[in-house]
């Protein structure tokens, strides 16, 4: 009777089991499906910034609704969660491909390196920002998250390396700084608050840069939003567009996003602005995260610390730097303009 009852409890679990697997199967497939028609729904464009969650997930489905369905339903699951996966790898696979391409080779001279980095609100350890930007031996640096704390002890280790700057203080997202070895005009368009208390949430550096052969280049740097709530972010993307389009001849576009390259919404941005975004693949994000009352180490999974460019820049090379105690990774790249 004992064993009886216990083989009934075993079948019991190994069916409750089989059947989470399955629903986990259908419901990352039906993710994914819904997530290809966030051009439509914009909740549905959510979804895209967990691709890269999302096409492992479902090619996982699509084996185990292959090895533990049977009879009439296996067919019909197996199409739906395949489904699931084109859906998913529509988005991840040219992505893919496009990280693998060559870059052109760059020039004997007139060849410009520059980092974007996002320093963390709470990263006090700038020593490690001062080694990774030493190490690179850059000469142009764009910074989000500067805040007060960050910029008293760093400054002053880069002052002398770097004497042209320029800093936004404002509110959460509008704490902005650029360091350069290159002399350059800050277009004061008032969108680089400099008063903490300001209620602005984001900010935009934007500098006029003449190399030594006497090409000129714009560079602007930005902190957006998270897409949740998504119009804020979507009203930010907006206001920035209006300000690319005061923007003649070439540019570069860098900063800290808050959105993959995955999403219809940055997609959109990029394509109405006539850019090229040149991070293609680059994970930066998260270092760290805060689970179980504690910062602790993660690998970072999401791209979401961009380049862009547009107007005859040419980027030769582009990686991530070492880390800094940020929880992001430094985009590292060269480039000369046409």
């Amino acid at each position: 009777m004992l064993s009886l009852a216990s083989g009934s409890l075993m079948s019991l679990l190994f069916f409750l089991v089989r059947l989470g697997l399955l629903l986990g199967a259908l419901g990352a497939a039906t993710w994914s499906i819904l997530a290809l028609f966030g051009f439509a729904v914009p909740v549905f464009d959510l979804l895209n910034h967990a691709q890269i969650l999302l096409l492992p997930a479902t090619l996982i489905g699509l084996f185990l609704v292959t090895v533990l369905l049977r009879g009439n339903w296996r067919s019909a699951a197996m199409i739906y969660v395949f489904v699931g996966v084109a859906a998913s790898a529509n988005v991840m696979v040219p992505e893919f491909i496009a990280s693998t391409q060559a870059r052109p080779a760059a020039p004997a001279t007139g060849v410009v390196r520059m980092m974007t980095h996002n320093l963390f609100g709470m990263n006090y350890e700038m020593e490690k920002v001062t080694a990774a930007i030493f190490a690179e031996d850059l000469d142009i640096i764009v910074l989000q998250e500067y805040f007060g704390e960050q910029a008293s002890e760093l400054h002053p280790l880069l002052a002398a390396r770097y004497p042209y700057y320029a800093r936004c203080r404002g509110g959460k997202r509008a704490n902005l700084g650029l360091y350069s070895r290159i002399p350059f005009e800050q277009v004061e368009d008032g969108a680089c608050p400099d008063n903490a208390y300001v209620t602005e949430r984001t900010a935009h550096i934007l500098a006029k840069f003449h190399t030594p052969d006497g090409k000129s280049f714009s560079v602007v740097t930005t902190h957006m939003d998270w897409p949740i709530p998504m119009q804020r972010q979507q009203d930010q993307l907006g206001r920035l567009s209006a300000v690319l389009d005061t923007i003649e001849g070439p540019m570069i576009l860098a900063g800290d996003f808050n959105s993959t390259p995955w999403s219809y919404a940055l997609r959109n941005f990029v394509s109405r602005n006539g850019l090229v975004r040149e991070t293609v693949n680059l994970l930066t994000y998260p270092l760290s995260w805060f689970y179980l009352g504690a910062w602790r180490d993660t690998l970072p999974f999401l791209p979401l610390d961009h380049v862009m460019t547009r107007g005859g820049i040419v980027v030769h090379d582009l990686h991530a730097g070492r880390p800094t105690a940020s929880d992001h990774l430094p985009v590292v790249f060269s480039f000369s303009v046409e």
